[in-house]
């Protein structure tokens, strides 16, 4: 307490406060100075994710809120390029400006709007707007706010243990930038580092009519040959995985996917745009994954499912905080399977 009084957030004051975290980790006091020593010494995510611990106690915190905006600010002003030395001028003769016929053919419609660049939640008029989206329309509509979203679940200690699972020593699940949102027609998808031929955790946003209004939060088998590289073997890898997990479904363990799907009323995604609806029973569920042909199967999914259509899920899809809890408690729910198909 006397360091920070004295506006000491250096070394000293890093190491003591870590132990006082360590020793107690619900001090929200002690974390707020921990995260305060971090920014000073550069280390954002270290300082986000301690922010992040705070607010999921105490969601009000305006300590933490007010020290990830000061996180962001820094990132933007890190991201920025540098400003380029001042060369005069020589005046040009001066063009017309084109038809405004022209300049409204030019511009992207989907942009026409500001577009966000903080996670704020997921509203009813977001997937309206994703409905109406190409590839390229959807990634920059929604990437800002992602990326955001991503950074959350980063920090999230969920998040870090499966990134461990999969690389001891990792700490980051997804890597947090704009091209990692991969969009086409109508939704977007993000999906955990190094997965896309393996099991991965993914989460994503339709917009309908094909599939629906919904966020989707789970594990994912990518078995299409798109972009494989030729040598098929990152399908094949893929195809293996999977084999993996259907070897496990006939184990006694299948009850971890049972259970955990039955806790979340989990559901399915198996040649289909959306979720499978007539799957909501969890064995049957389990019995049409493991007897899917790796082969002949492109895509593979289960998880929650968040939906327009049930008042709960829309103040969740809403609500940031709620939203980041929720894939606190799925990515915490899965983490015994996880482990299982990483063995």
């Amino acid at each position: 307490m006397a360091l920070a009084l004295a506006q000491d957030f250096g070394a000293e004051a890093l190491d003591l406060n870590r132990r006082l975290v360590a020793a107690n980790p619900t001090d929200a006091a002690s974390r707020t100075r921990l995260a305060r020593c971090y920014m000073q010494a550069g280390q954002l995510d270290e300082a986000e994710a301690e922010y992040r611990e705070v607010l999921r106690h105490d969601p009000r915190s305006r300590i933490a809120a007010g020290g990830l905006e000061m996180i962001e600010q820094e990132r933007r002003r890190r991201e920025a390029p540098p400003e380029p030395p001042h060369v005069a001028r020589v005046p040009r003769a001066r063009r017309e400006a084109p038809p405004a016929r022209q300049r409204a053919a030019a511009a992207p419609s989907a942009l026409a709007e500001p577009v966000l660049q903080s996670f704020t939640g997921f509203s009813a008029a977001d997937f309206d707007v994703l409905r109406s989206c190409e590839r390229r329309d959807a990634q920059a509509r929604f990437g800002p706010r992602v990326v955001d979203l991503i950074k959350r679940v980063n920090a999230l200690p969920s998040s870090v243990e499966a990134a461990g699972v999969r690389e001891p020593g990792k700490r980051q699940l997804f890597r947090a930038g704009r091209a990692d949102v991969h969009a086409s027609d109508a939704q977007w998808s993000v999906s955990n580092l190094g997965g896309r031929w393996e099991p991965q955790f993914n989460f994503g946003m339709h917009g309908g009519p094909a599939a629906g209004n919904w966020l989707r939060i789970g594990i994912g088998y990518d078995l299409g040959g798109d972009g494989d590289g030729g040598d098929g073997a990152g399908v094949a890898n893929a195809r293996n995985h999977l084999r993996r997990f259907q070897e496990v479904l006939a184990s006694p363990r299948r009850s971890l996917f049972v259970g955990w799907m039955v806790k979340e009323n989990g559901l399915i995604q198996y040649k289909s745009a959306g979720p499978r609806l007539d799957l909501r029973e969890p064995s049957k569920a389990a019995a049409v994954l493991a007897d899917a042909d790796p082969v002949r199967t492109e895509w593979l999914f289960f998880g929650k499912w968040l939906s327009l259509e049930h008042p709960e899920d829309c103040a969740t899809l809403s609500d940031p905080i709620g939203l980041v809890r929720t894939f606190d408690r799925v990515l915490l729910g899965l983490l015994p399977l996880w482990r299982a198909l990483w063995e």
